[in-house]
């Protein structure tokens, strides 16, 4: 991964127009590689039987499961100031996914820097302190996406300032067989 971007959410499409790219090249390669394990084709929004298909990355995707009986949400209660984690498991199983970067819709953050780790890559820290405290949906933006296979680890790190709830939320998208992206189940 080169030096992520870091911008306002709302101005990536125009002031980064070349994430269309990243998007359609990760997504290229995601593609190929569910095809050659799964040997289903791809069924796009609405997959058939023996179709997998594209979604965005859902928090059960990677076993966030519910907080306060919410359902699915990336609301996270970072409840300690200092390094914590947002994600910590594992991709479910029928499911590939595929990060481009993350979004920090809060108006408040509470988020000083960031650390992500995806399958057996590890990614050096990303510094927010300053430069997202003049925007107000701050996003870190990959030049290069990551792919991560079904049952490979994902772990997305933070460094709170400040206690308290705040969303963050993968960039990107999924690939999974029709059977999971029809489940209302939060497994």
């Amino acid at each position: 991964m080169s030096s992520p971007i870091i911008m306002e959410f709302s101005k990536v499409k125009k002031e980064y127009p070349e994430f269309q790219g990243v998007y359609n090249d990760t997504l290229a390669n995601a593609v190929s590689q569910v095809q050659a394990a799964w040997g289903l084709s791809n069924g796009g929004l609405i997959p058939g039987a023996n179709q997998f298909g594209v979604a965005g990355i859902r928090p059960r995707f990677v076993q966030l499961g519910t907080v306060a009986g919410k359902g699915e949400t990336w609301n996270r209660n970072l409840a300690t100031v200092g390094w914590q984690d947002v994600i910590n498991n594992n991709v479910i199983e029928d499911v590939y996914i595929g990060v481009l970067g993350f979004v920090l819709p809060n108006v408040s953050q509470r988020v000083a820097s960031v650390r992500l780790e995806a399958g057996k890559q590890k990614f050096p820290v990303i510094n927010l302190e300053g430069e997202i405290d003049i925007m107000e949906q701050p996003a870190v933006i990959f030049e290069k996406g990551i792919i991560v296979p079904e049952e490979e680890p994902i772990l997305l790190r933070v460094n709170a300032v400040t206690k308290g709830y705040n969303v963050i939320k993968p960039l990107g998208f999924a690939l999974a067989k029709s059977k999971v992206l029809i489940s209302e189940t939060p497994t």
